[in-house]
This record gives structure tokens, C-alpha cells and sequence, in this order.
């Protein structure tokens, strides 16, 4: 007798559809990565938007540099007039939104620019 040779298939998460961002070259390259590490030491370990200094796990805050205006939208590369460095996760001991929730700067502006630029569209 013949055996099935079907795999067993896992559950199917329909709509869980998960698409890897690839990074832009740009932020890989040492010169960003090097414009950044100067920005934060001049600057200090502190959201420039919420004032978050630590997580809410108490280490210290987990920071990205975000560029004011957009790449997308023109802004320049390495100009410090056009980067704010701003917090990456929620919680920690930051000012809170007008939601309530503290921190997570970082995401809701680029989630805001974002949208701003598919309404333009």
C-alpha cells in the first residue's frame, strides 16, 4: 500500500502576510552611521521629542536618528538641522502623548509623514 507523502501543512494565518522592509543603503553606510553616533554624543542620550531617558526597564533609552524632513521628501542627508534623534520603543519615564502612552516618538512620526505623503498622492 502506498503512503501519502503530503506534508502536514501549518495553520494558515490568513492575512498575517509579513513583508521585510529591505534598509535603504544610505542608512547602512558608515558615513550615516558615523553622523549618528556624532549627533548623539553631542546631543546627548535623550528623545529630543518626549525627553525619554530610560526604557521602562530602566536601561538606557534605545534612540534612532530620524531625519526632520524626510529623505523621501527632499530633506538633506547629513544636515544636523534636519535630524532629531527620538525613542524607538514605548514606555520608560518620557513626557506622554495626548494618548496616554509614553514614548514609541520615532514610529508614530514616520507612520504620520507616512500617511501625509499618500494623501498627497
Amino acid at each position: 500500500m502506498l503512503r501519502s507523502r503530503r506534508h502536514k501543512l501549518a495553520p494558515s494565518r490568513a492575512g498575517k502576510l509579513v513583508v521585510r522592509k529591505r534598509a535603504d543603503e544610505f542608512y547602512l553606510s558608515k558615513a550615516w552611521k558615523d553622523f549618528g553616533a556624532g549627533i548623539i554624543k553631542a546631543r546627548g542620550r535623550r528623545c529630543e521629542s518626549c525627553g525619554k531617558t530610560r526604557e521602562a526597564d530602566g536601561t538606557p533609552v534605545k534612540l534612532v536618528v530620524d531625519h526632520t524632513i524626510e529623505r523621501l521628501d527632499g530633506g538633506d542627508d547629513l544636515d544636523p538641522g534636519n535630524v532629531k534623534l527620538m525613542c524607538v520603543r514605548e514606555g520608560g519615564n518620557g513626557q506622554p502623548h495626548a494618548d496616554g502612552v509614553l514614548g514609541c516618538c520615532h514610529p508614530r512620526k514616520t507612520a504620520q509623514a507616512r500617511a501625509d505623503r499618500l494623501r498627497l498622492l
